[in-house]
């Protein structure tokens, strides 16, 4: 049996094969897009998410292929055992924070606005998933405008990103189940659908 483990050298693996690719995602946007894919209700076939990833790289080489299927499984296991940990910190650099973001919005919008616009959603699942989807996207602004914003109101911007972050935090161990809620109530899918 083939062990799925992501490993520190899976890690450096992943993040020299998408720098050298420059259309690709980054590492951590695609660790923000893979979480977004495995929470969200519609299944991905795999070679459509390495496409994505890649930049089209359909010569991909096999190692990479595992190491790549290593990561959406150690994020699978943490998203449905209900401990998933952002791959970030309120400590970390903006950037880090950005590129998950990013990651996580390009995945999740084709879902996000298919169930918020349904109309059997109830008024309080639609809040709902929509401020736990803007906090997840949150760090997907730039740091110029998050800086404008608190320069604006007033506020400590080292405070209210350590907050933000805390928020994304809490809200990420939720989602896959809140997105399972809201996709069976928006009636677009029901209990068998991907879930």
């Amino acid at each position: 049996m083939l062990d799925f483990s992501f490993t520190v050298e899976h890690e450096k693996l992943l993040a020299d094969y998408l720098a050298a690719r420059s259309e690709a995602m980054s590492l951590a946007m695609t660790k923000g897009y893979l979480f977004a894919l495995i929470c969200g209700p519609n299944a991905v076939e795999v070679e459509q998410w390495l496409h994505d990833i890649s930049a089209a790289d359909d010569n991909m080489d096999e190692s990479v292929v595992f190491a790549f299927m290593a990561l959406h499984h150690q994020i699978s296991e943490q998203v449905f055992a209900g401990n998933y940990q952002l791959p970030w910190t309120a400590h970390s650099d903006y950037q880090s924070r950005h590129q998950w973001s990013v990651g996580f919005i390009t995945a999740a919008q084709p879902y996000f606005e298919a169930i918020l616009t349904a109309e059997k959603l109830s008024n309080e699942l639609k809040e709902a998933l929509q401020v736990a989807t803007e906090q997840l996207a949150f760090f997907s602004l730039s740091q110029s405008q998050v800086s404008e914003y608190c320069q604006q109101i007033n506020c400590d911007e080292t405070e209210f990103l350590t907050q933000q972050s805390e928020l994304a935090g809490e809200f990420a161990k939720g989602f896959a189940q809140l997105i399972e809620v809201v996709a069976v109530d928006s009636g677009l899918y029901d209990d068998e659908d991907a879930f």
